[in-house]
Parts: C-alpha cells; sequence; structure tokens
C-alpha cells in the first residue's frame, strides 16, 4: 500500500497527538518546511559536532521533496517515502493509532 503523509496524518487518518507527545512510537510526522526553518534557527546556537550534525541535516532536507517526512524522536534519523522502512513505519503508527482509539 502507498501511503501518503500530512500534517499528523497518514493516509487522511489523524494520529493521536498521544503518540507524538508521550513519544509512544519512535518516529513522528515531521513538517519539512517548518523544520528546516527552526533547524536553521538551532544551527545559529550550536557549536562543534552538534552543528555539523545539523548542518548535514540542513542539507538532507533541502534536497528532499517530501512535505511531511518521519523523524526519530531520539536521533536525527529519518524516513522518507521511498525508503524501505517507510510503509512498514506507517503500518505501526496506524496499528498503534487504532490501539489508542480502541482504549478512549
Amino acid at each position: 500500500m502507498d501511503y501518503t503523509l500530512k500534517e499528523n496524518s497518514i493516509n487522511g487518518i489523524e494520529l493521536n497527538e498521544k503518540i507524538r507527545d508521550e513519544e509512544l512510537h519512535e518516529y513522528s510526522i515531521l513538517d519539512r518546511e517548518d523544520f528546516i526553518d527552526t533547524l536553521i534557527d538551532w544551527i545559529s546556537k550550536a557549536k562543534g559536532n552538534d552543528k555539523e550534525l545539523m548542518k548535514d541535516d540542513l542539507k538532507m532536507l533541502i534536497n528532499t521533496e517530501d512535505d511531511f517526512l518521519l523523524s526519530s524522536n531520539s536521533t536525527n534519523s529519518y524516513i522518507r517515502k521511498g525508503d524501505t522502512n517507510f510503509n512498514e513505519t506507517c503500518e505501526e503508527l496506524l496499528t498503534l493509532n487504532e490501539r489508542i482509539i480502541q482504549e478512549m
């Protein structure tokens, strides 16, 4: 199945905010353009190795056409549409979302 990301939704299914807020999954949906702006601010204040890692992330994000992608909550890892683990990660998020809805 092909999955499409939008702001906090996958294929039009809104993800419960609890998933992101409580970091119930390793990945969250990221608005690429918004994060580029945030990253530029962080780079201006960063020093050393952190600054270099942020610059690498910025270059990758600028060269990516996806409006939304999956971003790790604990590392600077990203999953883009077309990556081998993109569909699997979307399925995991949707399954988790369904479980949360059922528990409500």
